[in-house]
């Protein structure tokens, strides 16, 4: 059985007050019991015929860096110019929480700039590229804050260094985004670097 379940704003609809504070409106689909996304969802879970072509080397660059490059995405199910590289990046993690289509949404902050980066669940990737490094990422986070992570904020203040694919998200009320909606989905590597102080 499948169920859409459309988002309650479409893109480039003016948010609701308190959307910038997490309240994310985005499409899910559930499949077998399993609450995935929708929009974009091939490229954000390496499922799109072009995730073959991504170049996995992982390119260090900075969270103001990469909130300061031209945002160009892609299609439904087509990569972006920039959406076929792996950038690492060392942050202190300052907000993680599930989100409906079941990612791990994860805030990093560096030098007085943010992005996000997301966490599928494994349920949601069949198929795809490198799924066992997405699995182990989400491993690894979940082993760094005592387990799995829950609908509610947590902020475990962690120095992490992560490694992800870029992707150029839209607006739709999320919290933490870059300027340019700039993230790394998927997360293909994690590590903890020092314990929040």
């Amino acid at each position: 059985m499948v169920v859409l379940v459309p988002p309650r704003q479409g893109h480039g609809a003016q948010l609701r007050s308190g959307a910038e504070a997490g309240e994310e409106h985005e499409a899910t689909l559930t499949i077998h019991g399993v609450t995935c996304g929708y929009e974009r969802w091939p490229v954000k879970t390496l499922t799109d015929p072009e995730a073959r072509r991504i170049d996995f080397a992982v390119h260090p660059a900075t969270v103001r860096y990469l909130g300061s490059l031209r945002a160009s995405a892609g299609g439904q199910d087509s990569r972006g110019p920039l959406e076929s590289r792996v950038f690492g990046v060392q942050a202190r993690l300052v907000g993680v929480k599930r989100e409906a289509d079941s990612d791990y949404h994860l805030i990093l902050s560096e030098g007085g700039a943010t992005m996000i980066a997301e966490m599928p669940l494994t349920g949601c990737t069949s198929g795809a590229q490198h799924r066992y490094a997405m699995t182990a990422a989400r491993a690894e986070l979940e082993r760094a804050v005592g387990g799995p992570v829950g609908e509610s904020w947590i902020h475990p203040g962690l120095r992490v260094r992560i490694a992800g694919v870029l992707f150029f998200d839209l607006p739709h009320g999320q919290s933490g985004h870059a300027r340019n909606y700039a993230e790394l989905h998927p997360v293909t590597g994690f590590r903890v670097l020092t314990a929040s102080p």
